[in-house]
Protein backbone atom coordinates (compact mmCIF):
# COMPACT_ATOMS: atom_id res chain seq x y z
CA UNK A 1 0.00 0.00 0.00
CA UNK A 2 1.02 3.40 -0.71
CA UNK A 3 3.41 4.85 2.53
CA UNK A 4 2.41 8.81 1.33
CA UNK A 5 -0.18 9.93 -0.68
CA UNK A 6 -0.02 13.40 -2.07
CA UNK A 7 -3.15 15.96 -1.89
CA UNK A 8 -2.49 17.85 -4.88
CA UNK A 9 -5.89 20.03 -4.67
CA UNK A 10 -4.86 22.36 -7.37
CA UNK A 11 -7.85 23.75 -8.83
CA UNK A 12 -6.40 26.31 -11.72
CA UNK A 13 -7.90 29.65 -12.62
CA UNK A 14 -11.21 28.78 -10.66
CA UNK A 15 -9.99 30.93 -7.74
CA UNK A 16 -14.15 31.69 -6.27
CA UNK A 17 -13.89 27.88 -6.04
CA UNK A 18 -11.75 27.87 -3.36
CA UNK A 19 -11.86 31.01 -1.96
CA UNK A 20 -11.78 31.52 1.94
CA UNK A 21 -14.51 34.21 1.79
CA UNK A 22 -12.69 36.53 0.00
CA UNK A 23 -14.64 39.94 -0.07
CA UNK A 24 -15.50 42.40 -2.75
CA UNK A 25 -12.62 44.40 -4.07
CA UNK A 26 -12.34 48.19 -2.50
CA UNK A 27 -12.19 50.78 -4.85
CA UNK A 28 -10.88 53.31 -2.09
CA UNK A 29 -6.94 54.10 -1.05
CA UNK A 30 -5.65 51.85 1.44
CA UNK A 31 -4.25 52.20 5.16
CA UNK A 32 -0.56 51.65 3.96
CA UNK A 33 -0.29 50.38 7.74
CA UNK A 34 -2.63 47.56 7.00
CA UNK A 35 -1.44 46.68 3.84
CA UNK A 36 2.00 46.50 5.74
CA UNK A 37 0.69 44.11 8.42
CA UNK A 38 -0.96 41.97 5.13
CA UNK A 39 2.03 41.84 3.48
CA UNK A 40 4.24 41.30 6.74
CA UNK A 41 2.01 38.39 7.18
CA UNK A 42 2.23 37.00 3.56
CA UNK A 43 5.77 36.45 3.93
CA UNK A 44 5.89 35.16 7.53
CA UNK A 45 2.80 32.63 6.25
CA UNK A 46 4.58 31.58 3.23
CA UNK A 47 7.82 30.68 5.16
CA UNK A 48 5.96 29.12 7.58
CA UNK A 49 3.96 26.62 5.64
CA UNK A 50 6.09 25.99 2.83
CA UNK A 51 9.10 22.93 2.95
CA UNK A 52 11.55 25.07 1.35
CA UNK A 53 10.41 28.42 -0.29
CA UNK A 54 13.92 29.59 -1.89
CA UNK A 55 14.18 26.46 -3.83
CA UNK A 56 14.51 28.72 -7.03
CA UNK A 57 14.81 31.58 -5.51
CA UNK A 58 18.25 32.75 -3.47
CA UNK A 59 16.73 33.99 0.04
CA UNK A 60 18.86 37.25 -0.10
CA UNK A 61 17.30 38.12 -3.33
CA UNK A 62 14.00 37.93 -2.10
CA UNK A 63 14.79 39.50 0.75
CA UNK A 64 15.90 42.63 -1.01
CA UNK A 65 13.20 42.75 -3.14
CA UNK A 66 10.32 42.29 -1.15
CA UNK A 67 11.91 44.99 1.06
CA UNK A 68 11.78 47.38 -1.69
CA UNK A 69 7.89 46.25 -2.43
CA UNK A 70 7.14 46.80 1.41
CA UNK A 71 9.10 50.35 1.48
CA UNK A 72 7.13 51.04 -1.84
CA UNK A 73 4.11 51.06 0.45
CA UNK A 74 4.35 54.69 1.98
CA UNK A 75 1.41 56.11 1.42
CA UNK A 76 -2.87 54.92 1.01
CA UNK A 77 -2.72 53.23 -2.48
CA UNK A 78 -5.55 51.29 -4.40
CA UNK A 79 -6.10 47.50 -4.02
CA UNK A 80 -5.09 47.42 -7.06
CA UNK A 81 -1.90 48.75 -6.55
CA UNK A 82 -1.51 46.25 -3.73
CA UNK A 83 -2.10 43.50 -5.93
CA UNK A 84 -0.07 43.73 -8.40
CA UNK A 85 2.74 43.93 -5.29
CA UNK A 86 1.46 40.96 -4.07
CA UNK A 87 1.56 39.03 -7.85
CA UNK A 88 5.20 40.62 -8.71
CA UNK A 89 6.57 39.06 -5.07
CA UNK A 90 5.34 35.65 -5.40
CA UNK A 91 6.16 35.06 -9.00
CA UNK A 92 9.51 34.98 -7.29
CA UNK A 93 9.13 32.20 -5.91
CA UNK A 94 9.06 30.04 -9.40
CA UNK A 95 6.86 27.32 -7.91
CA UNK A 96 3.53 26.65 -9.43
CA UNK A 97 1.31 25.86 -6.69
CA UNK A 98 2.44 29.02 -4.86
CA UNK A 99 0.03 31.88 -6.53
CA UNK A 100 -1.93 34.50 -5.17
CA UNK A 101 -6.16 34.20 -5.68
CA UNK A 102 -8.27 37.15 -7.26
CA UNK A 103 -7.63 39.06 -9.77
CA UNK A 104 -7.45 42.73 -8.50
CA UNK A 105 -11.24 43.57 -9.15
CA UNK A 106 -10.92 42.94 -13.08
CA UNK A 107 -13.98 40.62 -12.95
CA UNK A 108 -16.15 43.08 -11.08
CA UNK A 109 -14.82 45.90 -13.54
CA UNK A 110 -16.63 43.46 -16.08
CA UNK A 111 -19.45 42.39 -13.88
CA UNK A 112 -20.29 45.86 -14.18
CA UNK A 113 -20.22 46.46 -17.54
CA UNK A 114 -16.17 46.86 -18.10
CA UNK A 115 -14.87 46.51 -21.12
CA UNK A 116 -11.87 44.47 -22.02
CA UNK A 117 -9.52 43.34 -24.40
CA UNK A 118 -11.61 41.78 -27.42
CA UNK A 119 -9.66 38.54 -28.60
CA UNK A 120 -8.58 35.43 -26.62
CA UNK A 121 -4.37 34.97 -27.80
CA UNK A 122 -2.24 32.07 -27.79
CA UNK A 123 1.62 32.52 -27.21
CA UNK A 124 3.82 30.55 -29.46
CA UNK A 125 7.44 30.39 -30.27
CA UNK A 126 7.76 33.99 -28.95
CA UNK A 127 4.87 34.73 -31.51
CA UNK A 128 0.76 36.19 -29.88
CA UNK A 129 -2.12 34.75 -32.00
CA UNK A 130 -5.24 35.52 -31.90
CA UNK A 131 -7.23 32.71 -30.68
CA UNK A 132 -10.33 33.53 -30.75
CA UNK A 133 -12.44 36.68 -31.69
CA UNK A 134 -14.94 38.15 -29.81
CA UNK A 135 -14.96 41.57 -32.10
CA UNK A 136 -17.69 42.71 -34.90
CA UNK A 137 -13.90 43.38 -36.71
CA UNK A 138 -14.55 39.59 -38.75
CA UNK A 139 -11.55 39.83 -40.29
CA UNK A 140 -9.31 38.75 -37.30
CA UNK A 141 -9.11 35.23 -37.93
CA UNK A 142 -7.65 32.67 -36.29
CA UNK A 143 -3.26 32.79 -36.33
CA UNK A 144 -3.76 36.69 -36.90
CA UNK A 145 -0.76 37.34 -35.39
CA UNK A 146 -0.72 40.62 -32.99
CA UNK A 147 3.01 42.92 -33.71
CA UNK A 148 1.45 45.79 -31.61
CA UNK A 149 -0.90 47.33 -29.06
CA UNK A 150 -1.47 50.89 -28.97
CA UNK A 151 1.59 51.28 -30.58
CA UNK A 152 3.49 49.30 -27.74
CA UNK A 153 5.20 46.04 -29.45
CA UNK A 154 4.18 42.85 -28.03
CA UNK A 155 7.43 41.84 -27.52
CA UNK A 156 7.90 44.56 -24.94
CA UNK A 157 4.51 44.34 -23.27
CA UNK A 158 5.40 40.71 -22.72
CA UNK A 159 8.74 41.82 -21.16
CA UNK A 160 6.39 44.28 -18.74
CA UNK A 161 4.33 41.35 -18.20
CA UNK A 162 6.70 39.08 -17.11
CA UNK A 163 7.24 40.14 -13.83
CA UNK A 164 3.37 39.28 -13.02
CA UNK A 165 3.62 35.72 -13.96
CA UNK A 166 4.22 32.55 -11.92
CA UNK A 167 7.20 30.67 -14.67
CA UNK A 168 8.17 27.67 -13.94
CA UNK A 169 11.46 26.85 -13.28
CA UNK A 170 11.67 25.13 -17.35
CA UNK A 171 10.53 28.67 -18.07
CA UNK A 172 7.16 27.70 -19.98
CA UNK A 173 5.17 30.31 -19.64
CA UNK A 174 2.26 30.13 -22.95
CA UNK A 175 -1.02 28.83 -20.29
CA UNK A 176 -0.42 31.50 -18.03
CA UNK A 177 0.13 34.34 -20.41
CA UNK A 178 -2.68 33.86 -22.18
CA UNK A 179 -4.86 33.14 -19.21
CA UNK A 180 -3.50 36.64 -17.49
CA UNK A 181 -3.61 38.85 -20.86
CA UNK A 182 -6.53 40.80 -20.49
CA UNK A 183 -6.32 41.56 -17.27
CA UNK A 184 -2.74 42.83 -17.57
CA UNK A 185 -3.46 44.85 -20.42
CA UNK A 186 -6.38 46.43 -17.71
CA UNK A 187 -3.84 46.51 -15.15
CA UNK A 188 -0.72 47.43 -15.98
CA UNK A 189 -1.26 50.04 -18.67
CA UNK A 190 -5.25 50.62 -18.20
CA UNK A 191 -6.40 49.49 -21.58
CA UNK A 192 -9.60 48.62 -21.74
CA UNK A 193 -12.42 50.69 -23.80
CA UNK A 194 -10.43 50.74 -27.20
CA UNK A 195 -7.39 48.78 -28.76
CA UNK A 196 -5.31 50.29 -31.72
CA UNK A 197 -3.68 46.90 -33.33
CA UNK A 198 -1.38 46.14 -35.61
CA UNK A 199 -1.26 42.90 -36.93
CA UNK A 200 -0.41 40.30 -39.92
CA UNK A 201 -3.57 37.88 -40.98
CA UNK A 202 -2.57 34.61 -41.69
CA UNK A 203 -0.58 34.11 -45.39
CA UNK A 204 0.86 37.36 -45.54
CA UNK A 205 3.29 39.34 -44.98
CA UNK A 206 1.93 43.04 -44.27
CA UNK A 207 1.28 44.81 -41.16
CA UNK A 208 -1.37 46.44 -40.93
CA UNK A 209 -3.44 48.61 -38.19
CA UNK A 210 -6.75 49.14 -37.11
CA UNK A 211 -8.69 50.19 -34.05
CA UNK A 212 -11.41 48.21 -32.23
CA UNK A 213 -13.47 48.71 -29.54
CA UNK A 214 -13.35 46.43 -26.45
CA UNK A 215 -16.05 43.84 -25.57
CA UNK A 216 -18.27 43.44 -22.38
CA UNK A 217 -18.48 39.83 -20.25
CA UNK A 218 -21.18 38.31 -22.14
CA UNK A 219 -19.80 38.85 -25.34
CA UNK A 220 -17.04 36.72 -24.44
CA UNK A 221 -18.60 34.36 -22.42
CA UNK A 222 -21.41 33.62 -25.59
CA UNK A 223 -18.88 33.57 -28.17
CA UNK A 224 -16.26 31.84 -26.14
CA UNK A 225 -15.17 28.15 -27.11
CA UNK A 226 -13.80 26.21 -24.93
CA UNK A 227 -10.67 24.21 -25.99
CA UNK A 228 -11.93 21.41 -23.82
CA UNK A 229 -15.22 20.57 -22.40
CA UNK A 230 -15.23 17.11 -20.59
CA UNK A 231 -12.90 16.32 -17.65
CA UNK A 232 -12.77 12.30 -19.07
CA UNK A 233 -13.59 10.83 -22.53
CA UNK A 234 -13.29 7.43 -23.93
CA UNK A 235 -13.62 5.81 -27.05
CA UNK A 236 -12.43 2.59 -29.38
CA UNK A 237 -11.50 2.59 -32.74
CA UNK A 238 -11.83 -0.69 -33.59
CA UNK A 239 -9.24 -0.85 -37.26
CA UNK A 240 -6.53 0.56 -35.19
CA UNK A 241 -7.47 -2.39 -32.44
CA UNK A 242 -6.91 0.67 -29.90
CA UNK A 243 -9.20 2.36 -27.13
CA UNK A 244 -8.39 6.18 -25.89
CA UNK A 245 -8.93 7.87 -22.61
CA UNK A 246 -8.80 11.36 -22.39
CA UNK A 247 -8.46 12.56 -18.85
CA UNK A 248 -8.32 16.65 -18.16
CA UNK A 249 -8.17 16.61 -14.60
CA UNK A 250 -7.78 14.56 -11.67
CA UNK A 251 -10.25 16.64 -9.64
CA UNK A 252 -12.80 13.72 -9.10
CA UNK A 253 -14.85 12.55 -6.54
CA UNK A 254 -13.54 8.95 -5.55
CA UNK A 255 -16.39 7.49 -6.43
CA UNK A 256 -17.03 8.75 -9.95
CA UNK A 257 -13.47 8.49 -11.26
CA UNK A 258 -13.60 4.90 -10.02
CA UNK A 259 -17.05 3.88 -12.01
CA UNK A 260 -15.65 5.92 -15.00
CA UNK A 261 -12.68 3.48 -15.30
CA UNK A 262 -14.05 0.42 -14.42
CA UNK A 263 -16.18 0.98 -17.19
CA UNK A 264 -14.26 2.36 -19.62
CA UNK A 265 -11.58 -0.86 -18.55
CA UNK A 266 -14.45 -3.53 -18.76
CA UNK A 267 -15.06 -2.30 -22.21
CA UNK A 268 -11.55 -2.34 -23.42
CA UNK A 269 -11.01 -5.95 -22.07
CA UNK A 270 -14.34 -7.68 -23.53
CA UNK A 271 -13.52 -5.87 -26.82
CA UNK A 272 -9.50 -7.62 -26.79
CA UNK A 273 -7.87 -4.54 -27.44
CA UNK A 274 -4.56 -4.31 -28.22
CA UNK A 275 -3.46 -0.86 -27.82
CA UNK A 276 -4.50 2.07 -25.62
CA UNK A 277 -3.92 5.67 -25.50
CA UNK A 278 -4.27 8.02 -22.29
CA UNK A 279 -4.06 11.53 -23.15
CA UNK A 280 -3.68 13.85 -20.41
CA UNK A 281 -2.12 16.98 -22.77
CA UNK A 282 -4.84 19.22 -21.29
CA UNK A 283 -4.55 18.12 -17.28
CA UNK A 284 -4.50 20.61 -15.37
CA UNK A 285 -3.85 18.51 -12.41
CA UNK A 286 -6.12 17.14 -9.01
CA UNK A 287 -6.13 15.12 -7.03
CA UNK A 288 -2.76 13.14 -6.74
CA UNK A 289 -3.71 10.64 -4.56
CA UNK A 290 -6.47 8.94 -7.12
CA UNK A 291 -4.05 8.41 -9.68
CA UNK A 292 -2.82 4.98 -8.52
CA UNK A 293 -6.04 3.28 -8.87
CA UNK A 294 -5.96 3.91 -12.59
CA UNK A 295 -1.85 3.27 -12.59
CA UNK A 296 -3.25 -0.56 -11.35
CA UNK A 297 -5.90 -0.95 -14.57
CA UNK A 298 -1.91 -0.55 -16.00
CA UNK A 299 0.39 -2.88 -14.79
CA UNK A 300 0.20 -6.71 -12.23
CA UNK A 301 3.90 -5.67 -11.26
CA UNK A 302 4.88 -3.37 -7.92
CA UNK A 303 5.54 0.31 -9.22
CA UNK A 304 6.94 3.30 -7.18
CA UNK A 305 4.40 6.44 -7.27
CA UNK A 306 7.09 9.18 -5.59
CA UNK A 307 10.73 9.30 -4.13
CA UNK A 308 11.18 10.49 -1.07
CA UNK A 309 8.92 13.60 0.66
CA UNK A 310 8.71 15.89 3.20
CA UNK A 311 5.64 17.56 4.69
CA UNK A 312 5.83 20.67 6.92
CA UNK A 313 3.48 21.31 9.76
CA UNK A 314 2.12 24.59 10.18
CA UNK A 315 -0.86 26.37 12.21
CA UNK A 316 -2.24 27.71 8.47
CA UNK A 317 -2.49 24.69 7.52
CA UNK A 318 -4.21 23.11 9.79
CA UNK A 319 -6.39 25.99 9.79
CA UNK A 320 -6.88 25.20 5.99
CA UNK A 321 -7.72 21.28 6.22
CA UNK A 322 -9.84 21.39 9.15
CA UNK A 323 -12.22 24.18 8.13
CA UNK A 324 -12.06 25.02 4.02
CA UNK A 325 -14.90 22.75 2.62
CA UNK A 326 -12.66 21.86 -0.60
CA UNK A 327 -9.74 20.74 1.72
CA UNK A 328 -11.82 18.96 3.92
CA UNK A 329 -13.69 16.71 0.70
CA UNK A 330 -10.10 16.57 -0.27
CA UNK A 331 -8.93 14.51 2.50
CA UNK A 332 -12.47 11.91 2.17
CA UNK A 333 -11.66 11.21 -1.20
CA UNK A 334 -8.39 10.71 -0.02
CA UNK A 335 -9.31 8.67 2.70
CA UNK A 336 -11.97 6.88 -0.18
CA UNK A 337 -8.49 6.01 -1.92
CA UNK A 338 -6.47 4.71 0.68
CA UNK A 339 -8.62 3.58 3.55
CA UNK A 340 -7.76 4.71 6.67
CA UNK A 341 -4.16 2.90 6.88
CA UNK A 342 -1.72 3.68 9.36
CA UNK A 343 0.34 5.29 6.56
CA UNK A 344 -2.64 7.19 5.62
CA UNK A 345 -3.34 8.62 9.23
CA UNK A 346 0.06 9.33 9.32
CA UNK A 347 0.02 11.35 6.92
CA UNK A 348 -3.08 13.16 8.11
CA UNK A 349 -1.34 13.78 11.56
CA UNK A 350 1.13 15.65 9.24
CA UNK A 351 -1.66 18.32 8.77
CA UNK A 352 -3.75 17.82 11.76
CA UNK A 353 -1.59 16.83 14.90
CA UNK A 354 2.29 17.66 14.64
CA UNK A 355 4.10 20.60 16.28
CA UNK A 356 3.91 23.84 13.73
CA UNK A 357 7.65 23.71 12.14
CA UNK A 358 7.63 20.19 11.82
CA UNK A 359 8.97 18.45 8.78
CA UNK A 360 8.40 15.29 8.14
CA UNK A 361 9.63 13.05 6.20
CA UNK A 362 8.08 9.79 3.76
CA UNK A 363 10.50 7.37 2.29
CA UNK A 364 10.17 5.76 -1.08
CA UNK A 365 6.25 5.04 -1.96
CA UNK A 366 6.01 1.72 -3.47
CA UNK A 367 2.35 0.07 -4.30
CA UNK A 368 1.75 -3.87 -5.15
CA UNK A 369 -1.12 -3.71 -7.50
CA UNK A 370 -4.45 -5.98 -6.06
CA UNK A 371 -5.44 -8.51 -8.95
CA UNK A 372 -7.55 -7.03 -11.28
CA UNK A 373 -9.51 -9.05 -14.05
CA UNK A 374 -9.54 -5.95 -16.47
CA UNK A 375 -6.02 -4.72 -15.77
CA UNK A 376 -4.69 -3.80 -19.44
CA UNK A 377 -1.20 -5.39 -20.34
CA UNK A 378 -0.89 -4.33 -24.06
CA UNK A 379 0.77 -0.90 -25.24
CA UNK A 380 0.23 1.71 -23.53
CA UNK A 381 0.77 5.61 -24.80
CA UNK A 382 0.66 8.26 -22.77
CA UNK A 383 0.44 11.96 -24.19
CA UNK A 384 1.88 14.41 -23.04
CA UNK A 385 2.09 18.57 -23.72
CA UNK A 386 3.14 22.02 -22.27
CA UNK A 387 -0.49 21.98 -20.88
CA UNK A 388 0.33 19.31 -18.73
CA UNK A 389 0.16 20.28 -15.10
CA UNK A 390 0.33 18.70 -11.76
CA UNK A 391 -1.16 15.49 -11.30
CA UNK A 392 -1.11 15.22 -14.76
CA UNK A 393 2.24 15.84 -14.73
CA UNK A 394 2.81 12.99 -11.69
CA UNK A 395 1.17 9.84 -13.21
CA UNK A 396 2.92 10.73 -16.80
CA UNK A 397 6.06 10.62 -14.90
CA UNK A 398 5.10 7.30 -12.81
CA UNK A 399 4.38 5.83 -16.17
CA UNK A 400 7.54 6.76 -17.51
CA UNK A 401 10.08 6.24 -14.51
CA UNK A 402 8.67 2.65 -13.65
CA UNK A 403 8.52 1.48 -17.72
CA UNK A 404 5.08 1.24 -17.90
CA UNK A 405 4.50 2.61 -21.53
CA UNK A 406 5.92 5.52 -24.09
CA UNK A 407 5.52 8.84 -23.78
CA UNK A 408 4.61 10.60 -26.69
CA UNK A 409 4.39 14.46 -27.46
CA UNK A 410 6.44 17.42 -25.55
CA UNK A 411 7.48 17.89 -22.16
CA UNK A 412 5.39 18.92 -19.28
CA UNK A 413 4.93 21.97 -17.54
CA UNK A 414 5.40 20.59 -14.04
CA UNK A 415 8.47 19.59 -13.28
CA UNK A 416 7.21 16.11 -11.65
CA UNK A 417 9.98 16.37 -8.77
CA UNK A 418 7.51 19.72 -6.96
CA UNK A 419 6.28 21.27 -4.22
CA UNK A 420 2.28 20.56 -3.85
CA UNK A 421 0.05 19.52 -1.50
CA UNK A 422 -1.34 23.01 -1.18
CA UNK A 423 -3.18 24.77 1.35
CA UNK A 424 -5.02 28.48 1.16
CA UNK A 425 -4.37 31.53 3.87
CA UNK A 426 -5.93 34.60 4.10
CA UNK A 427 -4.88 38.29 4.56
CA UNK A 428 -5.94 39.86 7.92
CA UNK A 429 -7.09 43.15 6.26
CA UNK A 430 -7.42 42.88 2.84
CA UNK A 431 -9.30 39.04 3.04
CA UNK A 432 -6.80 38.43 -0.48
CA UNK A 433 -6.27 34.28 -0.50
CA UNK A 434 -2.88 32.90 -0.87
CA UNK A 435 -1.94 29.61 -2.07
CA UNK A 436 1.16 27.65 -0.83
CA UNK A 437 2.59 24.12 -1.21
CA UNK A 438 3.03 21.86 1.93
CA UNK A 439 4.82 19.04 0.68
CA UNK A 440 8.14 18.74 -1.31
CA UNK A 441 7.97 15.26 -3.74
CA UNK A 442 10.21 13.75 -5.83
CA UNK A 443 9.47 12.23 -8.66
CA UNK A 444 9.31 8.07 -8.92
CA UNK A 445 13.12 8.13 -10.50
CA UNK A 446 14.51 9.57 -7.49
CA UNK A 447 15.92 12.89 -8.94
CA UNK A 448 15.43 16.78 -10.01
CA UNK A 449 17.13 17.93 -12.90
CA UNK A 450 14.46 21.25 -13.34
CA UNK A 451 12.57 19.74 -16.12
CA UNK A 452 9.15 18.68 -17.11
CA UNK A 453 8.23 14.64 -17.92
CA UNK A 454 10.59 14.42 -21.25
CA UNK A 455 8.85 12.16 -24.47
CA UNK A 456 10.07 9.09 -25.47
CA UNK A 457 9.07 10.08 -28.69
CA UNK A 458 9.05 13.63 -28.84
CA UNK A 459 6.67 15.65 -31.13
CA UNK A 460 5.57 19.44 -30.58
CA UNK A 461 3.05 20.62 -32.96
CA UNK A 462 3.53 24.00 -35.02
CA UNK A 463 0.98 26.70 -34.72
CA UNK A 464 -0.65 26.26 -38.28
CA UNK A 465 -1.37 22.56 -36.65
CA UNK A 466 -3.43 24.75 -34.12
CA UNK A 467 -5.32 26.78 -36.41
CA UNK A 468 -6.05 23.75 -38.99
CA UNK A 469 -6.97 21.42 -35.88
CA UNK A 470 -4.27 18.67 -37.30
CA UNK A 471 -3.46 17.09 -34.28
CA UNK A 472 -0.06 15.85 -35.24
CA UNK A 473 0.54 13.86 -31.50
CA UNK A 474 -2.35 11.61 -31.81
CA UNK A 475 -1.79 10.99 -35.62
CA UNK A 476 1.87 9.90 -34.84
CA UNK A 477 0.88 8.20 -32.28
CA UNK A 478 -1.40 6.37 -34.61
CA UNK A 479 1.51 5.75 -36.74
CA UNK A 480 3.73 4.22 -33.81
CA UNK A 481 1.00 2.15 -33.66
CA UNK A 482 0.44 0.92 -37.18
CA UNK A 483 3.96 0.11 -37.47
CA UNK A 484 4.33 -1.71 -34.12
CA UNK A 485 7.16 0.97 -32.82
CA UNK A 486 7.35 0.48 -29.09
CA UNK A 487 9.88 2.60 -27.12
Amino acid sequence: MQKNVMLIVLILFVSSKISLGQQEPKSEFLDPAELIEDYDYMLKTLEETHPNLYAYVPKEEFISKTDAFRNSINRPISLQAFYKILYKTIALIRQGHTMVFGDAGFGKYKNEGGLSFPFKINYFSDHVYIDQNYSLNEEFIKGTELIAINKIPVGRIIEDFNPYLVVRPNGYIAKTLAYHWPKLLWLEYGLSDEFTISYILPDTDSIKTTTVAGVKKELITDKGTPRHTKDFEYRIEQERDLAVITINTFEFQFDRYDSLLKSAFQDIKQNDIKNLIIDVRANHGGNGNIIPTLVDYLTSKAYITGGKSEVKTSVATKECYTTHPVFVNAIEQARKAEGNSSDFIKLVDCFLEKPAGTITTFPEEIITPAENENRFLGNLFVLTGEDTFSAGTLFSAIIKDNDIGSIVGAETSDNPTMYACIMLFELPNTKINIQNSAEYSVRPAGYDDGRGVLPDFKVVPTYRDLVNGYDRVMNYTYWLIDENIIN
